[in-house]
């Protein structure tokens, strides 16, 4: 009752309160039998306890939220009432509570994803540095012939262009333009991506009006990547289909290569994480992160008969 009209249960209580106080007063002046002073005073101080109960319900709602905050207990959820002004402030509880849970769980995403991003460069970086300070250090302690010297320089040389691929490919990762958004062909859009790959059996399913509100350079980047990698991974077609289930805007690209393991469908986005000889294993990290900077998601999963399905969901 409380929580379906409280405003309404706390006026009525107090007029009742204030109604049987008035009476007290009219029986004791009126010099009424004691029986029904008694029963006068027992109605008023029934009135008075209910009263104080309903008074504290507000703040014993507002502690239960901020334990729920301090004890990091996001599970908790207040109810809908029917009181206008009290579901505003469960509602606004509901939100704070909601959107400090998705906060604690990003930062906590976040700090896996860059714990990782630093081991993975302290280790390419030491691999990359162990051979040029071992062929330095021979160079300072030996003589080197002309000959010697042109390969210890050329096996420097290479040493240093890795570094740098490795630092470029980095920075590429952490400093992707903000998506400039607008409304974009989708069946345009996937024209072009075909038009890259005249030599290559790549099935477009997209009804000609579909359009989505994006950036179209950076989500074809992904698209181009998702195909190259599917030829890559043997694949001998590829289907590109867009549709909208429930009003949400979604790209699929379908392969029927090798397939990915299931227990590897979540490490393939980890940036640097690569199952090729070649290559900065940064491809799939980034499109998640244009994904991510959209707004939406991209999933990858199993094919319904052999290969990999990646989904693209805006």
């Amino acid at each position: 009752m409380i929580q379906r009209h409280y405003h309404l249960y706390v006026l009525v209580l107090s007029l009742l309160l204030l109604a049987s106080g008035g009476f007290l007063v009219w029986a004791w002046l009126t010099q009424a039998r004691l029986s029904v002073l008694v029963l006068g005073f027992l109605l008023s101080l029934f009135l008075l306890y209910r009263l104080w109960q309903a008074s504290s319900f507000l703040p014993s709602q507002v502690k239960i939220f901020l334990s729920s905050m301090l004890n990091r207990d996001m599970s908790s959820r207040f109810p809908q009432t029917g009181d206008k002004e009290l579901q505003q402030m469960y509602r606004d509880m509901n939100y704070i509570m909601q959107t400090y849970s998705q906060s604690v769980t990003d930062l906590e995403t976040k700090n896996i994803y860059y714990d990782r991003i630093l081991r993975i460069m302290t280790h390419e970086l030491r691999n990359s540095l162990t051979p040029i300070i071992s062929v330095s250090e021979d160079m300072l302690t030996n003589a080197y012939s002309p000959e010697e010297t042109q390969e210890a320089v050329e096996v420097i040389h290479g040493q240093c262009v890795s570094i740098k691929q490795f630092l470029d490919s980095y920075q590429e990762l952490t400093h992707l333009p903000k998506p400039v958004l607008a409304s974009v062909n989708v069946s345009g859009m996937l024209s072009h991506v075909q038009q890259l790959y005249p030599d290559f059996p790549l099935t477009i399913q997209c009804a000609e009006a579909m359009t989505i509100q994006c950036d179209e350079s950076l989500i074809r980047q992904i698209l181009v990547n998702l195909v190259k990698n599917a030829r890559e991974a043997s694949a001998t077609e590829v289907v590109i289909t867009a549709s909208a289930p429930n009003g949400i805007p979604r790209i699929t690209v379908a392969d029927n290569g090798m397939g990915i393991p299931e227990d590897k469908r979540e490490e393939i986005f980890l940036p640097f994480y690569t199952s090729k000889e070649t290559g900065s294993g940064i491809g799939l990290a980034l499109s998640r992160q244009i994904m991510n900077l959209h707004g939406g998601t991209l999933t990858c999963s199993a094919h319904e008969k052999t290969g990999t399905l990646f989904i693209l969901e805006f």
